[in-house]
């Protein structure tokens, strides 16, 4: 994986037309496979960016109140599900948090 391919994937996962966020809102429930690549492409930008003052906008964009964005009140999942995805979802808040701490 490069930059930029981790990068188009963050942005496709979480902005796109049909991104993790949107299927959890749909009921689609967590698409693993593409919840632990778009944890790979996190994890390899925090190293490209970890020196670094600044990151691209729009990746910064992308992760502003994302939380929000998993929560749902319209009894989609069972518990067990809703506590898997808070899981992820503070995952991903934690891969952010990395990513912009510098």
């Amino acid at each position: 994986m490069n930059k930029n391919e981790a990068l188009n994937f963050v942005y496709e996962n979480i902005l796109g037309e049909d991104s993790i966020l949107i299927q959890l809102r749909r009921g689609d429930g967590l698409n693993e496979d593409r919840f632990n690549e778009l944890v790979t492409a996190m994890q390899f930008l925090i190293v490209e960016y970890k020196n670094l003052d600044v990151v691209p906008k729009k990746l910064a964009l992308s992760f502003v109140d994302i939380s929000n964005y998993f929560y749902f009140n319209e009894d989609k999942y069972s518990l067990d599900e809703q506590d898997h995805i808070e899981d992820a979802v503070q995952k991903i808040s934690q891969l952010a948090n990395e990513l912009f701490d510098y």
